[in-house]
């Protein structure tokens, strides 16, 4: 049983608001790949990108589309292997009925506490979380989903807070709820590589597996010192614009950090004029946003994708470390989650939230 608590909200960030996601986004990639059909399986060839692939086949929604598609296939957008055969999506965003046939979940026995689970997240982070989207965004619905799958018996308390910086804080260290959402998860395997702000995501909280792989792209103006770059060191010495609301454990597991290169941090759309300035050589941020960005200041011609520096970032449930209750119950949330994948629900349900999102 969930039960769902309104609270008072505030005005998304700057990074709830990058995460918005719209529709019609393609990648780069100038050359089209094979001529393919929607709604049909596709064998990767020699020269394929997922961008290409999605441009020539007219994928809705795009790279990222296409990528949420074949997550179980994909682990990440920049290797695609000769010989994987991926999903198109169909004309209206769904999958095609015949689905490769997938490996059944391992049995798990969950263990149910002897209280409601407490969990939060936050309103305006839309397609995510929102308490005004169906289900409270594709997020909300993802994750009550997996506990509901993973271990029917347990109580869900679910609320919205107001204040997405005491989630981390405050709200999971003293106890006061048991699972937060949605959070990014730096490489908890370097964390010695992290600040302590991005190191503090790995020391003192474990973590569900990943709900959703966002795409971070960089962008730098045609014919710039750094089009073309195929490298993150090929970075090294540039003016980075990354948007003052965002993470950096990314850019740091990269080495792109001062005084190896010059940060600039400021709102979205002003790093998009700084680099029509001049005084920025690159930006990055999550791709879809970035590509709306760029349409909405018709700068789209200008501006090319380094497409093989696209970084995925994973968004997670957050338990504290010292509450016992929350990580006996990441088990059965994580069987839960490998279900959805499993029987498809996953995309169905990231599909209509982002399709919900758009028409709110």
């Amino acid at each position: 049983m969930v039960t769902t608590t309104g609270m008072a909200f505030k005005t998304a960030s700057a990074l709830a608001m990058a995460l918005a996601i719209s529709a019609g986004l393609v990648l780069g990639g100038s050359h089209a790949a094979q001529a393919q059909d929607l709604c049909s399986r596709y064998t990767i060839v020699r020269g394929d990108t997922l961008s290409k692939i999605a441009k020539a086949t007219g994928v809705q929604g795009g790279f990222q589309v296409l990528f949420n598609a074949n997550a179980h296939v994909l682990r990440s957008p920049n290797l695609v292997e000769t010989g994987q055969v991926i999903t198109i999506p169909c004309a209206d965003g769904s999958l095609p009925s015949a689905a490769p046939a997938a490996n059944q979940a391992a049995a798990l026995v969950p263990v149910t506490a002897d209280r409601p689970l407490r969990i939060v997240t936050a309103s305006g982070y839309a397609p995510f979380t929102d308490k005004d989207l169906p289900g409270g965004g594709l997020f909300t619905q993802l994750v009550l989903r997996a506990l509901e799958l993973g271990n029917p018996a347990q109580e869900v308390n679910f609320f919205f807070v107001n204040d997405w910086n005491a989630q981390l804080d405050s709200l999971l260290p003293s106890g006061a709820v048991d699972m937060a959402f949605p959070w990014f998860k730096p490489d908890c395997d370097r964390v010695e590589i992290l600040s302590p702000p991005n190191a503090y995501r790995c020391t003192d909280f474990n973590h569900s597996d990943p709900f959703y792989d966002a795409l971070v792209g960089y962008y730098t103006l045609a014919g710039s010192p750094y089009d073309g770059a195929t490298d993150h060191a090929d970075l090294l010495g540039a003016r980075i614009c990354r948007p003052d609301a965002w993470f950096t454990f990314d850019m740091e597991a990269e080495g792109l950090t001062e005084p190896e290169i010059t940060m600039t941090r400021v709102s979205q759309l002003e790093c998009w004029r700084l680099l029509e300035a001049g005084a920025v050589d690159v930006v990055t941020y999550d791709a879809l946003p970035a590509e709306d960005d760029m349409r909405s200041l018709a700068i789209s011609e200008r501006v090319v994708s380094l497409d093989a520096l696209t970084t995925t970032a994973t968004l997670h449930v957050f338990v504290a470390k010292t509450n016992p209750e929350a990580n006996a119950a990441l088990p059965a949330m994580n069987a839960g989650l490998e279900q959805l994948r499993l029987t498809g629900e996953w995309f169905s349900i990231v599909r209509a939230g982002i399709q919900a999102s758009l028409e709110n």
